[in-house]
């Protein structure tokens, strides 16, 4: 399969319908705008390893945890280049925390040490990684809806959002983990999918 699965892809699709079936028990959280994010710019993104770490420093190196993508979310860049960036973490701590809860906890090596994060207008230190990542998640969604403000008013809408609701994005995140789970066309689909390699 290519890094990147067209919208139309079996994969995607099914994506789509656990999105729409995991609302189903988050009404209150539902938005058109954050839904088509989850689906596709979430985990249709992240289905494949490259895209899971696909920042790179300035030597062109992967990065795979936290702190190092938050350094890089601190230097001086253009609107677009942040958004990137912030929505990328944004992003990776919500995949994260809502698919692999447990291997961020085990994680530990991946979260710095003290965990200390910005909650509001106060610094916080975590003992839980999970904890960290979802403060750093809200925290990155903030700053992309904050950027979005510049050019894209319908992004900011869906990155205040998820700032603002990120447990229970996150919880949207399990319940499609759980769908999958128990669902039978993940079957026919990985079947599709190595029939295409």
């Amino acid at each position: 399969m290519s890094r990147e699965a067209p919208q139309d892809h079996l994969l995607c699709r099914l994506f789509r319908a656990a999105i729409e079936a995991a609302f189903k028990s988050h009404r209150n959280l539902y938005a058109p705008g954050v839904a088509a994010h989850l689906s596709d710019g979430v985990l249709s993104e992240f289905v494949h390893m490259d895209r899971v770490y696909r920042l790179k420093n300035a030597d062109g190196r992967r990065l795979q945890d936290l702190p190092e993508m938050l350094e890089l979310s601190a230097r001086p860049e253009g609107p677009e280049r942040r958004l990137e960036v912030d929505r990328y973490i944004g992003d990776f701590a919500l995949f994260m925390v809502g698919f692999f809860p447990t291997s961020v906890q085990l994680q530990r090596a991946f979260a710095p040490d003290p965990m200390i994060s910005r909650v509001g207008k106060i610094l916080v230190q975590f003992t839980r990684p999970v904890d960290y990542y979802v403060a750093e998640g809200r925290n990155a969604y903030q700053r992309a809806s904050e950027t979005a403000r510049l050019f894209d008013p319908d992004a900011r809408e869906t990155f205040s959002l998820l700032s603002e609701e990120f447990d229970g994005y996150r919880d949207v995140i399990g319940s499609v983990k759980e769908i999958l789970a128990d669902s039978p066309q993940v079957e026919q689909i990985e079947q599709a999918l190595d029939d295409e390699e």
